[in-house]
């Protein structure tokens, strides 16, 4: 008999509106990574996009919630379902823990099975509240569940999922997220993600022609497509990379993606074998300039990020506060060399000690947690967010090394203006260095940075003229706008007729923003039929968005 299974993120409404600890919420950049810089904050919500992987490599028909109110997830309950399934993180337990007693009330011959980071906390805290906990590759570990045959990872089929970036609430680009595999061997003391799979990687798309063949069907599916690489570390492994960009060479297609990747990835390539893979946007780990962490081997940080910029490569970095050796001075130091990269984007973490991590070891072994949190385990992982100093510290106080974030994203964004507007002048960068190279590709992909930083025509006056801009900046944004004018051709001097949409959006944006409006995203509902389904019909997969329904044919 065929099993019908749910799986749900946590309801909403989260945030710190709604209690929860600062960043907690459904988008990365707003909540952490810009969330200092007002308006002009790029948004995009993101899903539980595991839990749609695993739903499309399961037999068995499955039902996926993304942030379901708590009327919408009790009225899916009592559908009759055999397994339910949550996905949470440490700071959402507590959403967690509200929805198993919904569970266990509205659907009581339910399975209910625990799965996401969230779920290295300890079996004596999770084993009452469900029947089941995935602390390991999802596919295989619901497959295994149901009694279904053993899969392998070569038949394993990747989901079609997309989102969309917004500015000003108007949508300016279409990501698809490729899942490039789990896990990470470069096992940073504090990386949950490295050691929940205890620094192995778990590669979901082994071959540099699986890569290449997902991206390609992406973008038959949008021309414009642009690509987000989920994989700790992709271009650690070379094989796979290399493999990637020959590929890519011979193919007409042009990429734009963003990877996660460490100096030491990043210093087995040229800029020019980067940007012809199509990567040209990364995430690299800051952390601190002295912790002495196996993945920053190879060029200098400050001068890598500055160098990947000036070739049109956009650099979202990460700073990690309060490292042991890290007193007040030393940190303001660090900061200070930071901001002289001028990089893209920034965040800037405290340095946490999570569960299941060397870290929360040798916090526990000895005696590190600051009072208050070594009773209390739900508002300590309550504040599992990086923006809570949870350990003691040599040099520096609580109240301290908090303030001292605060300060560093505001700083950040006076200094340095916008992340947007950064964005358009690396792209000014990587358009004069590479419209004119010997190289076809590269000469394609000036092509693709001349089309961004065109539509920057419309975005500019805003920023020039809007609010929070400090004076230095203006008159940059000035300079920036002249010479994007005369860099762009006439056809694309037509973003000029944006300037009055973009000013009445942006002006909307604030309005939002200070009333806290639209700042919970709609429940999307998505059926999937199943492998043998899929396999056997042109089933469809069905996607509830808005109170509205869409179908969408499954490729077999």
């Amino acid at each position: 008999m065929t099993q019908k299974i749910l799986f749900s993120s946590v309801c909403k409404p989260i945030g710190p509106s709604v209690g929860d600890s600062a960043s907690v919420g459904y988008e990365l950049l707003h909540g952490q990574v810009t969330r200092a810089q007002n308006i002009y904050s790029p948004r995009v919500v993101h899903k539980q996009f595991s839990l749609d992987y695993i739903s499309e490599n399961l037999d068995a028909p499955s039902t996926v919630l993304h942030y379901p109110s708590k009327r919408t997830f009790i009225k899916e309950l009592q559908k009759g379902y055999d397994i339910i399934c949550i996905a949470f993180v440490l700071s959402t337990a507590h959403h967690m823990i509200k929805m198993s007693e919904l569970v266990r009330k509205y659907a009581p011959n339910a399975k209910l099975v625990l799965g996401g980071y969230g779920t290295v906390m300890s079996d004596d805290e999770l084993n009452p509240l469900c029947d089941a906990i995935c602390r390991e590759e999802g596919v295989q570990f619901m497959r295994n569940l149901l009694g279904e045959t053993h899969l392998p990872l070569k038949y394993y089929k990747h989901p079609d999922i997309s989102s969309r970036l917004r500015i000003f609430n108007l949508p300016v680009a279409h990501t698809s997220i490729v899942f490039g595999g789990l896990g990470c061997p470069n096992g940073c003391d504090f990386c949950c993600t490295s050691h929940f799979f205890k620094k192995k990687h778990y590669p979901l798309l082994p071959t540099g022609k699986d890569v290449f063949d997902l991206m390609a069907h992406h973008k038959q599916l949008d021309p414009n497509m642009e690509h987000t690489i989920l994989d700790e570390d992709f271009l650690l492994n070379q094989d796979r990379s290399r493999e990637f960009l020959k590929l890519c060479r011979e193919s007409d297609l042009s990429f734009s993606a963003f990877a996660f990747a460490s100096a030491k990835a990043l210093s087995q390539y040229s800029f020019d074998e980067l940007l012809e893979m199509g990567i040209d946007g990364v995430w690299v780990g800051y952390e601190g300039k002295q912790s002495g962490y196996e993945k920053h081997n190879g060029r200098d940080i400050d001068q890598l990020i500055k160098d990947l910029q000036d070739h049109g490569i956009t650099v979202l970095t990460s700073m990690i506060i309060g490292i042991p050796y890290q007193s007040a001075k030393i940190a303001q130091k660090e900061f200070a060399s930071l901001m002289t990269t001028h990089p893209a984007l920034c965040q800037f973490l405290i340095y946490q000690a999570l569960p299941g991590t060397p870290l929360y070891e040798k916090a526990i072994k000895e005696d590190l947690l600051r009072t208050g949190f070594k009773n209390d385990r739900m508002d300590f992982y309550k504040k599992c967010t990086g923006f809570y100093s949870t350990m003691e510290h040599p040099f520096m106080e609580k109240d301290e090394i908090e303030k001292m974030q605060r300060n560093f994203y505001d700083q950040d964004f006076k200094q340095l203006g916008p992340s947007i507007l950064r964005l358009c002048e690396i792209k000014i960068n990587g358009y004069k260095k590479y419209r004119n190279h010997e190289n076809p590709k590269l000469r394609q992909k000036a092509q693709q940075f001349k089309k961004t930083m065109a539509s920057f025509l419309a975005i500019l006056p805003t920023a020039i003229l809007g609010p929070k801009i400090t004076f230095k900046n203006r008159i940059k944004y000035l300079k920036m706008f002249i010479e994007v004018f005369k860099l762009t051709s006439m056809t694309q001097k037509l973003y000029l007729l944006c300037i009055p949409v973009v000013a009445m959006a942006a002006i909307f944006t604030g309005f939002t923003m200070k009333f806290e409006l639209l700042e919970h995203p709609f429940t999307r509902i998505y059926n999937y039929p199943g492998r043998i389904n899929r396999i056997n019909s042109r089933a469809i997969v069905k996607r509830r968005f808005r109170g509205l329904m869409r179908f969408i044919p499954v490729r077999g």
